[in-house]
């Protein structure tokens, strides 16, 4: 690969925005691949109790993930700015492939080495290359106490199905997503997956932001605020970790969250907190906390009119299933 900043800003935008601008059947069909594959690796380890799925293509399909995928013009924008990054840049070459080829392997994450390196403008330097390129974000349900031995499992499961997280070898992962795109354009099921970004949270930690999600937004609804509850899973990125940051676990929760093979119990809160937030909040303020739990690039995706169709569909939804699991459990109380 060329060292030129313009090259791989120009590769990587261009790789992005053929992805995105592709809305085929194909794609759908490999994002699910994907998917389904982290469910049935997840499974293998005994501390597995769930699992879920987070950000895109989750918010962006209807129920059990079907629909067509809508073409999202701020991801393209994004896509775009890299280039004009790039264009704007004092530096000429890209100084961080010769890097990540020689080093990549001895790299903790592309945070720690490559966030205070003067080399490259911050804007430049791997992490924010990368993170225009797609992923997938799934998260595994971990039994109470058990979070470093299926860490250690999952880790070894996936590396034996090559799921990696594109923190494993960047320069790699650009010429892989690379690979991939062109399959879909050429009508080609993909043999590759796409980046991982996989995270573990405890059984208890997740139903007690579920149970939290109603009293959350009732407060912030009667004092004007910003809704907000932290979520602070383990992360892989080259190495299980916990990131600087927490997520809000608000805005996953309304805009994405979408669970595979949990209990009755697990299953039944998410039913009766959905019923809760879906009959007690119109459609405007839901979407307004939406727009307001996440960061301004999202509250611009998410202004998409076919985003604001997928979210009003997801309320809908959960309005339905809670009005049908009340009838049948009035019946059996006849």
């Amino acid at each position: 690969m060329e060292n030129s900043i313009d090259y791989v800003a120009k590769l990587v935008a261009e790789i992005s925005n053929k992805f995105e601008k592709n809305n085929s059947e194909l794609k759908r069909l490999y994002l699910l691949k994907n998917i389904l594959a982290f469910k049935m690796i997840a499974a293998r380890t005994p501390e597995y109790r769930g699992s879920f799925g987070t950000g895109y293509p989750f918010y962006a399909l209807k129920e059990k993930l079907t629909g067509q995928l809508p073409i999202i013009d701020e991801q393209i924008r994004y896509n775009n700015q890299l280039v004009d990054f790039a264009d704007s840049s004092s530096k000429t070459d890209w100084k961080c492939s010769e890097c990540l080829s020689n080093n990549y392997y001895s790299m903790p994450d592309l945070k720690q080495i490559c966030k205070p390196c003067p080399s490259m403008d911050n804007e430049l330097k791997p992490r924010k290359i990368i993170n225009r390129l797609p992923d997938i974000d799934m998260w595994m349900i971990c039994e109470d106490g058990h979070v470093p031995e299926a860490s250690e499992k999952l880790t070894e499961l996936l590396k034996q199905c090559n799921m990696n997280t594109s923190d494993t070898n960047p320069i790699q992962t650009i010429k892989d997503t690379h690979e991939i795109v062109q399959n879909i354009e050429d009508g080609i099921m993909p043999k590759k997956f796409l980046p991982i970004d996989a995270h573990i949270i405890e059984y208890s930690k997740l139903t007690s932001l579920i149970k939290q999600v109603p009293s959350t937004l009732f407060q912030s609804f009667e004092s004007k605020s910003i809704p907000y509850l932290p979520i602070h899973p383990l992360s892989l990125r080259k190495q299980w970790q916990y990131d600087d940051a927490a997520y809000n676990f608000i805005h996953d929760y309304l805009s994405s969250f979408t669970e595979f093979n949990i209990d009755k119990d697990l299953s039944q809160l998410l039913t009766f907190t959905r019923g809760i937030v879906s009959n007690n909040f119109s459609m405007d303020q839901l979407y307004k906390f939406l727009l307001e739990t996440g960061p301004d690039s999202v509250k611009r995706r998410h202004e998409n009119p076919n985003l604001r169709l997928a979210f009003e569909n997801r309320i809908n939804s959960w309005k339905t299933k809670n009005k049908k699991e009340k009838g049948e459990d009035d019946e059996c109380q006849k």
